[in-house]
């Protein structure tokens, strides 16, 4: 949701946070009135208060990147901790519920043969009749094989007489919704309930000083006018790129106008408006990985990513994150695409830095896509046995309303102060960015490893995309008709 909408909200949810809990029973489902905001606030929809007997509220989060969400335990003086805090405390208090958070990190490809620890975790609960956890944030890789081998709980039907999760709501992401239902059926989404989904957006982040120095055209005008292409990205890089050492070769003693991030390649492909794969209208997925946009695309990110005198492909170059980090906050590049994760490590940069969307492929497009990061992504999901649907429901649903209400504005707020201001132009650009995120489902399940083939394109120079794709066509093929059969069976339990 964007923030302006969400800031008229704000002076409300405030006025809700100092409410004391009383005690009214699930059947009470009128939301506490908005009375210091003349505009119309979205109601909750389900029991602003309940008492669930002080249960435990189990969640799991598991992935390559486990996000801790739901484990603050004690105020911060960190601002988004302090208010996750807040948020928890609410709702346990609200509903007399406590909530408990296992988190699990490691490698997370179970469409790849080689399940995560959240696949393996929800798929043994299931299977020995256990309901260990309520909610699930779970690894993109993971989940979408949890969906399609009937495992998880259409969020749709999360839900009692007293209502539950609702994904029309803003909330929910509708972007997510769209792009990962089947014939009406959600088995995994995401939206204000984790600020996972933000953090694996795919951006572009700019030095200020560098831009200034150089005098390039506004990065900032140039999205909002919708001039910000790969072109434009291309064109402006070859004004900046400098050997610095002067020793006639580029390298990490030198000024480049790209820093080039390996998974980048994968995110240029939907940044054109393009997918892997889609859900069409019979409810299958697709395969649109191949046509003349991607190529389009493909070819002019090609062009500058291996033009090794104003780029640096700097992961075949440096040794840690650490380093990638240095490299960049020494002034070393103009532009870097990365992903919003990575913001926070970078505000002690002496030089300020703004953020953008990945750039279309042409003037001629509407909008700016930005990708979810297939590997970092998590997605919120509920496991197939469960004890009191309701319960998860409701639970649910007020811990992704209250995080629209206070963790949004706060996650904007941290990521757009830097050392000397507030970036308030970022933040129309991160309203572009989070308004249009890219939840491909194809890469979700590695369908014909494209993703994976394009950066191994990347790392090599290959430019020729025909070919690649041609050899993998047909396992891609093969390994749909497996999902499709597999997916029809799970959704088939959900609308008879």
């Amino acid at each position: 949701m964007k923030l302006s909408k969400i800031l008229s909200l704000v002076v409300s949810a405030a006025a809700i946070f100092t409410l004391a809990s009383c005690d009214k029973t699930p059947a009470e489902t009128t939301a506490s009135p908005d009375v210091t905001n003349t505009e119309v606030v979205e109601d909750i929809g389900i029991p602003t208060t309940a008492d669930f007997g002080g249960g435990e509220f189990f969640i799991l989060t598991a992935g390559s990147v486990a996000y801790e969400d739901f484990t603050v335990e004690e105020e911060s003086s960190l601002p988004l901790d302090n208010a996750r805090y807040k948020l928890l405390s609410k709702v346990e208090e609200d509903y007399n519920v406590d909530i408990i958070q296992d988190v699990m990190v490691g490698y997370s490809s179970a469409s790849s043969g080689t399940p995560g620890k959240g696949y393996t975790t929800i798929t043994q609960n299931v299977n020995s009749g256990e309901c260990q956890y309520d909610l699930a944030l779970v690894a993109g890789y993971d989940v979408s094989q949890l969906a399609s081998t009937s495992y998880l709980y259409d969020l749709n039907s999360v839900k009692g007489e007293n209502g539950g999760i609702d994904l029309t709501k803003s909330w929910w992401d509708q972007n997510a919704v769209d792009s990962l239902s089947i014939r009406d059926v959600t088995f995994f989404t995401t939206g204000e309930i984790t600020t996972s989904d933000n953090d694996a957006a795919f951006v572009i982040i700019f030095n200020k000083k560098l831009a200034e120095d150089y005098q390039i055209e506004d990065p900032y005008e140039l999205v909002k006018s919708g001039k910000w292409t790969i072109d434009k990205l291309s064109e402006i890089s070859k004004l900046v790129s400098e050997d610095l050492n002067q020793d006639g070769i580029m390298g990490l003693d030198d000024r480049f106008g790209l820093l080039i991030w390996d998974d980048s390649v994968v995110g240029i492909v939907n940044a054109a408006g393009e997918r892997c794969c889609v859900i069409n209208d019979k409810g299958e997925l697709e395969l649109t990985f191949y046509n003349e946009t991607t190529v389009a695309a493909l070819e002019d990110y090609f062009a500058i990513a291996y033009d090794n005198e104003h780029a640096i492909r700097y992961q075949r170059v440096v040794t840690s994150t650490e380093q990638e980090r240095a490299f960049w906050q020494a002034d070393h590049g103009l532009f870097w695409t990365t992903w919003m994760g990575q913001i926070p490590a970078l505000r002690e940069m002496e030089s300020d830095f703004g953020i953008l969307p990945y750039p279309k492929l042409t003037v001629a497009q509407e909008e700016y896509y930005s990708t979810i990061a297939p590997y970092n992504s998590q997605y919120i999901c509920v496991p197939l046995i469960q004890n009191d649907v309701e319960r998860t429901g409701i639970i649910t649903e007020a811990l992704a309303y209250y995080g629209q209400k206070t963790i949004t504005p706060v996650y904007y707020d941290i990521n757009l102060t830097g050392q000397s201001l507030r970036d308030e132009e970022s933040e129309e650009m991160l309203d572009i960015i989070f308004g249009n995120l890219v939840y491909d489902i194809g890469y979700c399940y590695q369908i014909g490893t494209y993703n994976k083939q394009l950066i191994i394109m990347l790392r090599a120079s290959n430019e020729n995309i025909t070919s690649v794709y041609d050899t993998y066509k047909m396992s891609a093929e093969r390994q749909l008709a497996i999902i499709n059969a597999s997916y029809e069976r799970a959704v088939a339990e959900w609308v008879k």
